[in-house]
């Protein structure tokens, strides 16, 4: 399910606990209840700002669409059909989670290779398609799938949070050992990361990032974040929430707080500050080089916001002429992803509809904004027709969208290439290309 704030993962049934001095601290329900945490699961959007640089400034739909893979993803098909079916090359933006690239996994030496693994798809797939934006995973918790952190948590006594006091009081020393989630199946399981078959030479869990080290900051921007600019265009930055990231350990959520973390409430309130201020200056290295941050930066529209197949004649016109305006002043949005949310998908479409929903999408959309896709099927793939659509290429628009002169519900939209009419009374739609004879 599409979740639209920028907490991660799924919830897991139950937890254990972070340990101390070979202490369970107690079960907790991972259910946060107003009020008994204060914390914070992301780093904010204080960076966020439009995209630099053409490659961003998009209008045609084979460079005008958002996909991220996670548990499917549509890119194998794409490379394994384009020249078969004579379809044109995607050059679409795609975020891509580290369960795709299976978290590093097997290790190599015993070393996790999760930012190699990222590199090495980002170019197998530009070598198909060289306009594609690759946005690699990183996370704000420091969880070693990759040497870089771990070698950072050994090296460095100071980058990570650590059980300087007991839980709750400052004035009740701990053993200074680094906190480590214990909890998630992510970690636990012994079929996912930790599986003895990946030859690893250490357990892998998540820490947190002690963002109040002053130092912090600039060493994950020039470490885990500056290689992305590299080979790929950028980040989708999960957050430290539920799942793989490290929140008990800042205690910032799901029944973790000053209470039963290594850090009592005015350090929660400086790590969260330290966090925001590490995440700004992230999103703000990242765009002014020319890349992204896929998590915050992206303005989510979902699509029982935007004109679709279920509307009646009025909403779908009520919809298209708010929209219209919305994406007609820049100043409203930074990048628009429509139709789906930060892990893609469709979103109030499918196969049927599709054609109808790309002609809505032009008629509102504005500079920078993408159309969400996912799959056809459960296997990746796309339906030939569909694929069509959404590779199409009518150009740049030659100006808003206008209401068709004596018709309630006929609207349209002039491009370079096609003029791109949707009738609001069915949901139908037509692309009337141009004469250049």
């Amino acid at each position: 399910m599409c979740i639209r704030d920028r907490s991660t993962g799924n919830l897991p049934t139950a937890s254990m606990g972070c340990t101390l001095l070979g202490m369970l601290l107690g079960a907790v329900l991972l259910i946060q209840v107003p009020g008994s945490v204060g914390g914070c699961v992301d780093g904010g959007n204080g960076g966020c700002s439009p995209p630099i640089g053409a490659k961003w400034d998009r209008w045609d739909m084979a460079g005008s669409t958002y996909t991220y893979c996670f548990t499917d993803c549509v890119m194998d098909w794409l490379i394994n059909n384009t020249a078969p079916l004579n379809l044109p090359k995607f050059g679409g933006v795609v975020g891509v989670d580290h369960y795709w690239t299976k978290q590093g996994m097997p290790c190599v030496d015993g070393h996790p290779r999760e930012f190699a693994m990222q590199d090495e798809l980002t170019l197998r797939w530009k070598s198909h398609f060289p306009t594609l934006r690759f946005l690699q995973y990183r996370i704000l918790s420091a969880v070693p799938y990759d040497m870089v952190v771990q070698d950072k948590i050994l090296a460095d006594h100071d980058a990570v949070i650590r059980w300087r006091h007991l839980p709750g009081s400052v004035h009740q020393p701990g053993n200074s050992s680094v906190c480590y989630n214990y909890i998630s199946a992510c970690f636990n399981d012994p079929h996912r990361i930790n599986d003895p078959a990946h030859h690893c030479s250490f357990q892998i869990r998540a820490a947190a990032y002690n963002w109040s080290n002053p130092s912090l900051a600039k060493w994950y921007i020039d470490s885990v974040i500056a290689p992305t600019l590299v080979h790929a265009d950028g980040i989708w930055l999960d957050g430290i929430g539920p799942d793989n990231g490290a929140y008990m350990c800042s205690g910032v959520c799901c029944g973790y707080g000053a209470s039963n973390s290594p850090l009592v409430q005015t350090e929660i309130d400086a790590h969260c500050d330290a966090q925001f201020e590490a995440t700004t200056a992230v999103q703000k290295f990242v765009i002014s080089r020319q890349g992204w941050e896929a998590q915050a930066c992206f303005d989510y529209l979902s699509g029982t916001e935007l004109p679709n197949a279920d509307d009646d004649a009025a909403s779908c016109g009520g919809k298209l002429e708010k929209w219209s305006a919305f994406g007609a002043d820049h100043s409203n949005y930074n990048f628009v992803v429509a139709y789906g949310c930060r892990t893609g998908g469709r979103q109030s479409y499918n196969d049927t509809t599709v054609e109808a929903t790309v002609a809505a999408f032009l008629l509102i959309r504005g500079q920078h904004w993408l159309f969400s896709i996912g799959p056809s099927d459960s296997k990746g793939g796309l339906a030939p027709a569909t694929a069509r659509v959404l590779l199409s290429d009518y150009g740049r628009p030659k100006g808003l969208m206008s209401k068709v002169v004596g018709k309630t519900s006929l609207y349209q939209r002039v491009f370079e290439k096609a003029t791109v009419v949707l009738d609001c009374a069915d949901f139908s739609s037509s692309f009337i290309e141009h004469d250049h004879a």
